[in-house]
């Protein structure tokens, strides 16, 4: 016995002293060279810290990490700005990352339905032989002005004719997965004006395509003025989705196909031309999105705790919760408010042999236009 709690101490001592490594410093706000965020990066230093002293942060091309230790970039309030369309920060092995107190903001100015951009604000790309949990935690973090997603973890790869394509939604998305989960953390973060650049570019994004689960935790945060979905989980395999969101606002999202938002979704309608018809007419309606989406596929279920947080003025669901196996829907909402969205303010929907167990308590469901203030399905 004491010999294994001599092995058990020393294994924790080793391990402190691996991820208390002593941090490398940013000490200038220069795109590259020595002291900048790029040389720590390349360095495969995993603790950043950005000194108080340091300005925003100017890239001329994506800032890339290709180890696979947890990386931690600590920030004192700077913010990365990208001179062009890409990607500000990849995350190309699948390591673990943590941000604090640091911004990402793209160029701006994408107008929507036009396919005219690709950067993203963070992007974590998971390898398919990845086992474990992927962590992603983000804390005083705020995403701005990309074309593409605002944040991305992708555990799905797909491919083409030798061409990476983009992954479907869980319900019936194709790709390959590795065995990890993925778990998100997030808090006081804001993802505003993204995904205007390219069609199905949501503020935050969730691919999952193996075994493994989908965590999501998010309080304090904001995800508004979103092309696509403001936050959209996609887990096309064995596991489950799992959320808990408190005190969160998802506002004004899902816009990108809207030629005019005076024209009260007349393209599309009744024969009516859209000038990119390709992409955003499905089966003769507009294709729009949601305040909040989850897609889960496969055997898994699809389970939530939504306190204090509210869905406002979105251009299809506030909340869109869809389960297509034998998993079930299982979630509450407290004190919820859904309000002026141009569907459902709350759906879930169970396609097959699972149940819908919902609770509600103090919510708010009023004015959301086109159908029901709520809607609860169950075709199995």
């Amino acid at each position: 016995m004491k010999l294994l709690v001599l092995l058990t101490t020393l294994g924790r001592l080793v391990a402190a002293t691996t991820s208390e490594a002593p941090p490398v410093f940013v000490t200038n706000g220069g795109n590259s060279g020595k002291g900048s965020l790029r040389a720590a990066l390349k360095s495969n230093a995993t603790q950043i810290k950005i000194k108080k002293n340091v300005e925003d942060i100017v890239i001329k091309s994506t800032l890339v990490y290709a180890g696979e230790g947890p990386l931690n970039i600590k920030g004192s309030g700077q913010t990365i700005v990208a001179s062009g369309d890409f990607t500000l920060l990849s995350i190309t092995n699948g390591a673990d990352l943590s941000i604090s107190n640091l911004s990402f903001q793209g160029i701006g100015g994408f107008s929507g339905a036009d396919e005219k951009g690709d950067g993203k604000g963070i992007f974590v790309d998971v390898p398919q032989g990845r086992t474990g949990t992927v962590h992603l935690d983000l804390r005083d973090v705020s995403v701005s002005d990309v074309a593409y997603h605002g944040v991305h973890v992708s555990d799905c790869t797909l491919t083409l004719e030798g061409q990476e394509v983009v992954c479907g939604a869980g319900a019936g998305g194709d790709g390959e997965g590795s065995s990890a989960s993925i778990e998100a953390n997030l808090k006081r973060v804001s993802v505003f004006n993204v995904g205007y650049g390219k069609f199905d570019a949501d503020g935050v994004r969730i691919d999952e395509r193996g075994d493994g689960d989908i965590i999501f935790n998010v309080t304090d945060s904001s995800f508004s003025d979103v092309g696509a979905d403001g936050i959209e989980l996609d887990e096309g395999g064995a596991g489950d989705v799992i959320v808990r969101m408190k005190r969160t606002t998802l506002e004004r999202n899902g816009g990108y196909c809207l030629v005019d938002e005076n024209e009260e979704l007349a393209p599309c309608v009744g024969g009516n031309p859209h000038p990119f018809d390709d992409l955003c007419c499905d089966e003769g309606e507009l294709d729009l999105d949601d305040g909040f989406d989850i897609d889960e596929a496969g055997d898994g279920s699809v389970q939530y705790f939504i306190k204090d947080s509210d869905a406002i003025d979105n251009k299809d669901e506030g909340f869109d919760f869809d389960e297509e196996g034998p998993g079930d829907i299982v979630g509450t909402f407290i004190s919820v408010t859904a309000k002026g969205n141009a569907d459902e303010g709350i759906k879930c929907s169970e396609a097959d042999d699972g149940d819908i167990d919902i609770v509600l308590r103090a919510c708010t469901v009023i004015n959301n236009l086109n159908n029901d203030g709520m809607e609860f399905e169950s075709e199995g």
